[in-house]
């Protein structure tokens, strides 16, 4: 599926129903917990960044979308994230974390909205980081 615009909106309303709904919901989830989220295509799915790239929504339709579930959730600093609900999965990559969704009721707002909290933390961190390392300009004069 491509869309030709940057619209977020057409993108989702084109998705089959069942990956609809779900992306719908997680896309609600996500903006309560932080609204201030950009949300831009890349790789031909949402991304959501703060200071720097933070999670993205995959569903089964896009281009290389996931075979076996709906919808894949992913954090982009998975492996700086605690994991300590358990549900996070790496399935052999080393930074990139996600978690699969078939169906509406398998989300569990309470843990996802934990785990987005936790990444939004990481990506403070990541960006204190930077900043830490960034050479300070001199002033001219």
């Amino acid at each position: 599926m491509a869309v030709k615009s940057d619209d977020i909106d057409e993108f989702i309303t084109m998705l089959p129903k069942a990956e609809r709904v779900i992306v719908q919901r997680l896309r609600s989830i996500l903006f309560d917990v932080e609204p201030r989220l950009v949300e831009k295509f890349s790789y031909g799915v949402p991304y959501y960044r703060r200071n720097r790239m933070v999670c993205f929504i995959w569903p089964q339709s896009a281009n290389f979308g996931p075979k076996k579930n709906l919808v894949s959730f992913g954090f982009c600093y998975g492996h700086m994230l605690s994991n300590d609900q358990g549900v996070l999965l790496h399935e052999g990559r080393t930074q990139v974390y996600i978690i699969k969704y078939s169906a509406l009721k398998e989300i569990n707002e309470p843990v996802l909205k934990e785990i987005i909290q936790e990444s939004m933390l990481v990506d403070d961190l990541k960006m204190a980081e930077i900043r830490k390392h960034k050479p300070k300009k001199r002033k001219r004069g």
